[in-house]
């Protein structure tokens, strides 16, 4: 038995989803040798597993155990996947354990560490992100020193941290006209940024915000790109405007979050807290909190009620979020986080997935949280093969 099959069913037989086929598997590897009873009562012990848990600081203990919901939707039948982070760290858990194992009892049905796979794991983004100035010169801010980096039309540029950056006025005196600033990510990577005037953006990956070092008038405009989350300073006096494609987003004072993504067909604006003004497609609308607009060509500017918006601003705290998401949809995400290509052998199957999963996982590690009964995956180097 492989050492990820072994993980599967160990973590299944957690969360209750073990069939009778997979426990009389499950029983006769742990019957194959000395040692490996033992080591199943261990992993599966609650008590010692949660315990085990609490070294893994990044994922919540928590948020309960994997559940698999079926409903019937009224556009379509599908399977909903739920997903929390206790299994998720769980399966990290199972996973050295088993490894370790493996490389004790290798010639118990497992695989020895000479014929283990070898492949490397697929990690996680990262903060990385390189901004372009004014004059074109390109800085890669991950490996940037800390402290002020370029002065920019009277302002100085400063790296705050390994995860952010910030503007401050230098005291020198200021340039003739506005200076333009470009801070992008790349696949794999994201990044912070205070503005001039206070602002915080989270900017997700593949998303390129571009901007003024300073707005001397009557508004703040930025042009965004992909994904980022807002959380605007106040001021009355100078409305913020974020424009993404053929979308206009208005604000005052608020955090919201407006995910525009190339490959995405529906540009997502969803409003955590204040108001904002959504004009898009010759419509307008104000968005209260807890609701999204989402606007695309065909059918135009619509407002869905009652989204849960901390959890859509989740992937700024490490978490996916999967809200009733389509494979493909997801897909889409985890290209975008891990760097990676996406191909489809035979029907794409008609499932969703709901809830969350750490974002800091290995990639093999969190596909086996969406293998399940009508999808299956293969990673071979940076490719996943969705399989029916």
């Amino acid at each position: 038995m492989t050492e990820n099959r072994l993980t599967t069913l160990i973590v299944r037989r957690i969360s209750g989803e073990l069939t009778g086929p997979e426990a009389e598997e499950l029983n006769m590897w742990a019957a194959q040798a000395p040692g490996n009873r033992a080591f199943l009562d261990r992993v599966t012990d609650e008590e010692k597993l949660e315990r085990e848990l609490d070294l893994w600081k990044k994922i919540n203990p928590a948020e309960g155990y994997i559940r698999w919901e079926s409903a019937m939707l009224t556009h379509r039948r599908a399977r909903i996947r739920r997903i929390v982070g206790w299994s998720a760290a769980a399966s990290v858990v199972v996973a050295v354990a088993v490894i370790g194992l493996s490389r004790k009892y290798g010639s118990a049905g497992m695989p020895s560490p000479n014929t283990a796979l070898t492949t490397q794991p697929v990690l996680p983004g990262r903060n990385t992100a390189t901004l372009t100035l004014s004059g074109g010169q390109r800085i890669l801010l991950d490996s940037a020193g800390n402290g002020d980096l370029a002065i920019q039309g009277g302002v100085r540029l400063i790296k705050t941290d390994n995860k952010s950056i910030s503007y401050a006025l230098s005291g020198e005196e200021k340039e003739k006209g506005v200076i333009y600033n470009t801070l992008s990510t790349p696949r794999s990577g994201q990044y912070q940024l205070t503005l001039p005037d206070g602002t915080h953006v989270w900017l997700n990956n593949v998303s390129t915000l571009h901007y003024p070092t300073s707005f001397p008038g009557k508004d703040r405009t930025v042009e965004l790109s992909g994904e980022a989350y807002f959380e605007i300073a106040k001021d009355a006096a100078r409305p913020f405007f974020v424009k993404v494609k053929d979308e206009t987003v208005q604000v005052l004072g608020t955090s919201f979050n407006i995910m525009a993504y190339e490959e995405e067909a529906t540009i997502q604006t969803t409003l955590l807290n204040g108001v904002v003004r959504v004009n898009a497609g010759g419509a307008s609308i104000q968005l209260k909190p807890d609701e999204q607009a989402r606007f695309n060509s065909a059918e135009g500017l619509k407002v869905l009620k009652g989204v849960s918006s901390q959890d859509i601003v989740s992937w700024k705290n490490g978490v996916f979020y999967f809200g009733r998401a389509s494979l493909k949809e997801v897909m889409r995400q985890l290209a975008r986080w891990y760097d990676v290509d996406v191909v489809y052998q035979g029907n794409v199957p008609d499932v969703e997935f709901g809830g969350k999963i750490d974002r800091s996982l290995p990639l093999n590690e969190l596909l086996n949280f969406l293998d399940k009964n009508q999808v299956h995956f293969h990673l071979e180097g940076r490719k996943i093969i969705v399989l029916p």
